[in-house]
């Protein structure tokens, strides 16, 4: 089968002045770049290397004052709850609220620093056996959570206040089964 068409187009223009001629059997793309325009670089300080290396340690000792500073808020926020209990009860609930969230803030970092705390002794207990030629082992998240609530029950144990601790877990355990059974059925 032999086609009809020639061998080779040739698309010339009689002067530079004039555009070129093109084939309108081809597509043209839909988005063209025409005019090179220089793209922006946004740069991430989290992920970018000229930045710097965050040293987490550095970052608490260089703003420990900002931790005494949100104890004092803390404090001056409790005393106008109270101040403010009875002649208005909705300003001291709003700011009840602002003190309920900085408390649970509070005690989510205490909590995240306790994980980083038992975290750095198991990676210093790995190093030395390291250098006695055992193998290391990293822990896993499942693992770090198990070395955190064996502690907690000891604590828990040396202060007496296991029973009550555990009783008050039975109960959410329970709460959550009875949530996943299924209603009796009516009989009509």
């Amino acid at each position: 089968m032999v086609s009809n068409k020639p061998a080779s187009q040739d698309f010339s223009r009689d002067s530079k002045k004039k555009p070129s001629m093109m084939s309108a059997k081809r597509p043209v793309g839909r988005f063209r770049q025409v005019v090179d325009v220089p793209k922006n670089q946004t740069r991430d300080p989290r992920f970018d290397s000229l930045s710097g290396n965050f040293n987490e340690d550095l970052f608490e000792k260089s703003y420990a004052f900002l931790d005494a500073q949100r104890n004092e808020e803390l404090e001056s926020l409790k005393q106008q709850v109270r101040k403010l209990r009875n002649s208005d009860p909705n300003e001291a609930e709003r700011i009840q609220k602002l003190v309920n969230s900085m408390q649970s803030r509070e005690a989510s970092k205490k909590q995240r620093k306790h994980m980083q705390e038992l975290k750095r002794t198991h990676r210093k207990k790995e190093m030395e056996a390291a250098k006695q030629g055992k193998m290391p082992y990293f822990l896993k998240k499942r693992d770090l959570k198990n070395l955190e609530v064996a502690e907690k029950f000891s604590k828990l144990k040396d202060s007496a206040k296991l029973d009550r601790f555990l009783e008050k877990r039975r109960k959410r355990n329970a709460t959550k089964e009875h949530r996943h059974m299924p209603y009796q059925r009516r009989e009509e």
